[in-house]
Order: C-alpha cells, then structure tokens, then sequence
C-alpha cells in the first residue's frame, strides 16, 4: 500500500455558500451583512471551540467584501504577528487573538481603536468570549464592544452531508458511509477531513481502488504508528 500524499493540499472552500450554518444563523446573517458593507456594527467578535468554523466563517467574509469591491484582508495572528500592515483596510479580520502575545495585544488595542474612528470594519475570532480571554483588561473590553456571536459545532449528520458535497465538489466520488464513519471516528473539523479526503482519494486512485469504507480504514490503519510498549 502506498501511503498517503500528505503534501497534497487543495484549497479549502471558505464561502458562505459552503459553510454548514447549524446554531448560526444569526452570526451567518451579521456577517453576510458586513461583507457587504451594510451592518449595523463595524465590530464583531466570534468565539467558539476549535473546529467550529470560526476561521471559515472569518474567511468567507473576507471574500465576500473583496468580491464586493471592499479593501479587506485576512490576518492569522497564530502565524504572522500584527505590525503596521495590518492598518488601512476597510475591513480586517483577525483569527486566533487568544494566542497575541502582549506586544500584539498591544497592536490589536490600537487597530480596534483605529478601525472603529475611521468608520471601518473589525472582525475578529477566539476560543473564549471576551471576559474569559487571558489577555490585557483593556484589550478584552474592546473585543465586546460590538456584536459578540458563540459559534456552535453542527452535529454529525449535518458534517457528514456536508463533507459529502465538498468532496464531491472537489472531484472525490465518495460514499456517505466513509463520511459518517469519519465524523465520528477521526475528526470533527470539517477542514481537517476535507485535506484528508483529498488524500485517501489520491490514494485509492494510485492503488486502483474505490474510496470504499475497507479501503479507508486499512490505509489509515498503515498510517497509524504502532504503539510502544
């Protein structure tokens, strides 16, 4: 058997066409809502466990207001530290502010500040709602100043359907039962398991196999290293 093709990485779909709304309704509609320059609120907080969508939906919003004709960009502060780029954009969206060190904290302050006195967009994303963030005072009471959405997990059912259509959409005939079965017995990140469907497909079509249930688990039984004991 061969093993799998880890460098293959497709681009993951970051659309709101393509994002399982489950319990978000109303953060879906704010957001829609400000990609296309028409919310209420230039500030906005997202806050949910990893895996949720919160990056997706960051994403997608983000596309939507370029496609719009927005000046708007994409930041992952657990990657690339804030700086003075990260100023000018009519709307800004910024992941993973729970892991800003205080240097970034810092920056983060002054572009909410920025932002909100320039009549730009702010987006922003963690893991815990403001309050409950281990960062400056003063910081976690900008993140709550405007709209703040929890977002929700979808439940297995709606991930499996949905992870269907994105391998399908992406060229990959797969049954629902290798999608149920790896909702419930792999991963419940959405992202994660699209890139690992692109690489079990790639994988069958290099063994001449389909993408059957048997097939999966015993190329993933190959790729687990065995225990130490």
């Amino acid at each position: 058997m061969k093993q799998l093709a880890l460098d293959l990485q497709l681009p993951e779909p970051c659309s709101f066409d393509d994002y399982l709304i489950g319990p978000n309704m109303e953060a879906y509609l704010a957001l829609q809502a400000l990609a296309d320059g028409g919310g209420s609120e230039g500030c906005v907080y997202l806050w949910g466990g990893a895996g949720a969508g919160k990056t997706h939906l960051l994403k997608a919003t983000v596309q939507r207001a370029m496609v719009n004709g927005l000046y708007a960009h994409y930041w992952d502060a657990a990657t690339t530290p804030l700086d003075e780029l990260a100023h000018g954009y009519e709307l800004l969206a910024v992941d993973h502010v729970d892991g800003l060190d205080e240097e970034g904290q810092i920056r983060l302050f002054g572009l909410i500040n920025a932002q909100r006195e320039a009549g730009r967009m702010i987006l922003t994303a963690g893991r815990l709602p403001p309050a409950r963030q281990l960062l400056r005072e003063d910081l976690t009471t900008r993140l709550g100043w405007g709209l703040v959405f929890e977002i929700g997990e979808a439940d297995d059912e709606d991930k499996a359907a949905l992870l269907q259509h994105r391998a399908r959409a992406r060229g990959c005939v797969v049954d629902e039962t290798v999608c149920r079965w790896l909702v419930t017995h792999h991963s419940r990140d959405l992202g994660a398991l699209t890139r690992l469907l692109d690489q079990l497909d790639h994988a069958a079509l290099a063994a001449g196999r389909p993408l059957t249930l048997p097939f999966v688990r015993e190329t993933l039984r190959e790729q687990t290293p065995p225990s130490v004991a």
